[in-house]
């Protein structure tokens, strides 16, 4: 619990510092929701072909500019929550260029990682928060220590191992949280384009302190 309400003050702390690092990949993830919502209204087959077709340039220009923007972010949080630690200075943009520096392998093993937890989330959902919990140092592997794709992955799952079960506690409760308040923002935001900025938000509310929780265990590891 004082690992919980730890992680919410330190991001209440810092909320704007965290709003100007989140604030592209919101943008870029706001846009592409706005981008897709005509498809909810789409049945027919062709239609879908359609509307592809006619915006297949657009779209893939934002996917990969999220791409890119979602992978600085990774990297750019972790030496955020470190600099902030260390009581050292460093603007956001500074955060997410660090980032971007170590796109590649940042971007292998979030594949890598994805394709594994999504077998997991498909088996009843908590098989997957549990390898996401388990594989959730894998970054500060890669932006502390320079290590590689699938070093980084290992390291992870290797130190990670004595508290498996409480990390999968605080995933689940951040998973569970995160889902709620964003179907009750659906519910009650017309769809359009402040709707899906405000799920981006609320999406990166959760992400930063859990990420903090990841951070400390991390930290506490390196210590001893």
């Amino acid at each position: 619990m004082d690992q919980f309400n730890s992680a919410w003050k330190y991001t209440f702390s810092n909320w704007k510092y965290f709003i100007m690092l989140a604030l592209p990949v919101i943008a870029i993830e706001s846009l592409t929701a706005f981008l897709i919502i005509p498809l909810a209204e789409i049945s027919q087959p062709e239609d879908f072909i359609e509307f592809f077709e006619n915006n297949s340039l657009v779209i893939s220009m934002v996917a990969l500019i999220g791409v890119i923007l979602q992978i600085s972010f990774l990297g750019g949080i972790w030496v955020s929550y470190l600099s902030i630690d260390k009581g050292k200075e460093i603007t956001p943009i500074n955060a997410l260029q660090a980032g971007l520096t170590k796109f590649f392998p940042l971007f292998g093993a979030y594949i890598l990682i994805a394709i594994v937890s999504f077998f997991g989330y498909i088996l009843l959902i908590l098989p997957g928060i549990y390898l996401t919990a388990r594989f959730s140092l894998f970054a500060a592997q890669i932006m502390y220590e320079n290590k590689g794709v699938f070093e980084s992955i290992s390291s992870s799952w290797e130190m990670t191992d004595e508290y498996g079960s409480k990390l999968f506690g605080f995933t689940l409760v951040f998973v569970v949280l995160m889902i709620s308040s964003s179907l009750i923002l659906s519910s009650i935001l017309p769809a359009g384009i402040v709707q899906t900025s405000i799920l981006a938000i609320n999406e990166y509310l959760f992400v930063i302190p859990l990420g903090y929780i990841y951070f400390t265990l991390y930290k506490s590891l390196k210590e001893r």
